[in-house]
């Protein structure tokens, strides 16, 4: 007896849908509503798409698959075995969220939507119904949501994080022109790709903001070491609240005047005259064996590292305290 196949109670958000009944009998009808078409799907493959409107099976109606089944005596005064495949064709939205790195190895956030709609439906019941075995809408959207997720993880790994931070919607439209070739292949036409939100972890969002303000690297690298210098002293016996916010400026300055001098602070080393330690020019004896400094190695007068006694020439030993001198 002829049949009536049909996609019954579609709901808006719907995208696929097998009809439970595979065994097609010659003169039934397929009816195929608004913004849907019906594939037929035998042994792997998909044959003919049937558009809105009712349709009878007959071969002229069904040319495809009427071709492959000529090979069977009979076909046509026998039911056969086909599955009928309802896909919608309207718009739909997914949203995806999800963790990746950039190149510059910093932790990312991201959460975004995109807009597509199945525009083969051949392709799409080919690639992801027959395929991968999604027979229902919820898998067909996970798998989907599954792909965005994927693919947000890997392009974004290709870009750094200041970039993301500040050109996120040309981030978004680069990330698009990339996967829409694979989504074609898939009978899908990307309608829309957005990047909602990106966010890293506090350590990189200070990184960002010390860069964004002209620091640069090394520079970062020197206030973040002297920052957790400070939150040392912080917490180190007997600071009271606020000890190491109140060094940070002073620990900064100096961090930051050491920077500046660079190379002029190497050519300014003083070396000892009695001994050949370096030291600054700024000290007045030697801190390796208290030969004082700035005057010619006959006049320098020598004192006891320990105690500061004036030492005689020859002494081995300081006669005030008793050290053993260099």
């Amino acid at each position: 007896m002829p049949e009536v196949y049909e996609w019954m109670g579609a709901r808006p958000g719907d995208i696929v849908y097998r009809h439970p009944d595979d065994r097609i009998v010659w003169g039934s009808q397929i009816i195929v509503k608004q913004n849907q078409a019906a594939i037929l799907f035998k042994e792997g493959k998909a044959y003919d798409v049937l558009g809105p409107g009712r349709h009878f099976i007959t071969t002229k109606n069904l040319p495809l698959i009427t071709k492959f089944l000529s090979r069977i005596v009979g076909y046509d005064r026998s039911p056969f075995n086909a599955e009928v495949i309802f896909v919608s064709t309207s718009d739909f939205k997914g949203k995806f969220g999800g963790r990746s790195q950039t190149t510059d190895l910093a932790p990312l956030q991201f959460h975004g939507e995109y807009y597509w709609e199945v525009k083969d439906p051949s392709a799409f019941v080919m690639e992801i119904v027959g395929n991968q075995k999604i027979y229902n809408s919820q898998a067909a959207s996970e798998y989907l949501r599954g792909f965005f997720i994927q693919t947000s993880i890997d392009q974004l790994s290709h870009y750094p994080l200041v970039k993301v931070m500040r050109e996120l919607d040309e981030v978004s439209e680069e990330i698009e022109k990339n996967i829409v070739p694979q989504l074609m292949r898939w009978g899908i036409n990307l309608i829309d790709l957005k990047y909602l939100g990106v966010d890293t972890t506090q350590e990189y969002r200070d990184r960002l903001f010390w860069m964004q303000s002209g620091v640069s690297a090394d520079k970062l690298i020197t206030l973040k070491t002297v920052e957790k210098s400070t939150e040392h002293l912080g917490k180190s016996p007997g600071a009271g609240f606020g000890a190491g916010m109140v060094l940070l400026p002073e620990l900064m300055r100096q961090a930051e005047q050491t920077r500046s001098r660079g190379t002029a602070d190497k050519e300014a080393i003083i070396t000892c005259p009695n001994c050949g330690a370096h030291t600054s020019p700024a000290a007045k004896f030697c801190p390796n064996c208290g030969t004082q400094m700035g005057v010619s190695p006959k006049k320098a007068q020598k004192f006891c590292p320990n105690c500061g006694d004036k030492i005689d020439p020859g002494e081995k030993f300081c006669s005030a305290c008793g050290m053993k001198l260099v």
